[in-house]
């Protein structure tokens, strides 16, 4: 069992995090020109992705207050708050049709 010194704090969801299960999120994505990061959980930049489109990121959700202040993260913490700290989210996303 590793030392709880060992993990890190997910800045979305505040969950204490083993260092293989953390990411660096860029708030502005990379393809943006963004620079800054924060660390988060796979899952919590996993969902940011899966709700928030590259150009959503950059012009509304470009720090951590607009990101924590959505109702659908407030929503996903509270789910994801109730899982253990190695617990890892299937994100399978449908394919669209064209």
């Amino acid at each position: 069992m590793q030392k709880e010194e060992e993990k890190v704090s997910c800045k979305i969801c505040g969950r204490m995090t083993p260092p293989e299960y953390v990411e660096k999120h860029h708030l502005v994505p990379k393809s943006r020109k963004g620079k800054e990061t924060i660390l988060v959980c796979r899952n919590c930049g996993s969902q940011v992705h899966m709700l928030f489109s590259n150009k959503e990121m950059e012009r509304m959700y470009n720090n951590l207050d607009a990101i924590l202040a959505d109702e659908r993260i407030q929503k996903w913490i509270k789910w994801i708050r109730n899982r253990p700290n190695d617990f890892r989210v299937c994100m399978k996303t449908k394919k669209r049709r064209r």
